[in-house]
């Protein structure tokens, strides 16, 4: 998944061995990921094509700003080690005919940034991504290096969080303990949503996805179809959350 970069997509880290194409020497654009990254891309662009083509109103978005943002993280291979992408998806739209307020609209192929690892030289700190990208809220890794108030507190409040804490300041937060780094950030995401509703979930490289905070969503069974899931088991692996049976 480690592709050929633009002049606008951030190539952090050591290279990790490629996943050629068919013929590793075709041209590949720039902003391109590897075929797997790839792969993932073209299947949401599919899914995104006819829906945003039903889209004939103006739409109001800045220069170079995308429609969607998707987040991929996963595990390279070879040890690589933990890696983030980042898909940008852009639109373009046309007039049709003479009616100026009838218009086309396209999605554009995504462009694919590697946003973790970080460099070789550089530190290893939050990964923050923000959309739209021109919010004014001071982000995450601001407040801390400004020592921010309720920071400050959880840092006094718990020896684990103030360890996390200082793992991020020196630049090597990829050290930190797993499981104090997510009570910290659940200790601390109440605090910078207030009111709004948030989720947290962790990702290792054995014990794979779990939720820390899920989604609130209804545990009621939806009625199905015939023909659709019928045969599949009880305990096959979903992100749903399940009731507490010791509540």
């Amino acid at each position: 998944m480690a592709g050929s970069r633009s002049s606008q997509t951030y190539s952090p880290g050591p290279r990790r061995p490629h996943v050629y194409a068919a013929n590793p020497h075709s041209y590949r654009p720039p902003g391109a990921g590897e075929t797997d990254l790839e792969q993932i891309g073209v299947g949401y662009l599919e899914k995104l094509r006819p829906l945003v083509g039903q889209l004939h109103n103006k739409i109001d978005l800045q220069p170079d700003e995308p429609l969607l943002q998707i987040v991929v993280i996963g595990y390279g291979p070879n040890n690589y080690g933990p890696e983030a992408w980042l898909l940008e998806y852009r639109v373009e739209q046309q007039q049709v005919g003479a009616a100026a307020n009838y218009l086309q609209t396209h999605v554009l192929r995504p462009r694919f940034t590697q946003i973790y690892p970080p460099g070789k030289h550089e530190a290893h700190t939050i990964v923050e991504v923000r959309f739209p990208n021109n919010l004014q809220v001071v982000p995450l890794l601001g407040l801390l290096q400004q020592n921010d108030p309720r920071i400050a507190k959880l840092r006094g409040s718990d020896p684990r969080f103030a360890k996390v804490l200082e793992t991020i300041e020196r630049g090597q937060a990829n050290k930190a303990n797993p499981e104090d780094s997510a009570d910290f950030m659940r200790a601390l995401l109440p605090l910078l949503a207030g009111k709004a509703a948030f989720i947290e979930g962790t990702l290792g490289e054995t014990v794979g996805f779990r939720w820390v905070v899920p989604p609130e969503e209804p545990i009621e069974r939806a009625k199905q179809e015939p023909g659709k899931d019928t045969d599949r088991p009880p305990d096959a692996p979903t992100l749903r959350r399940k009731p507490n049976p010791n509540p």
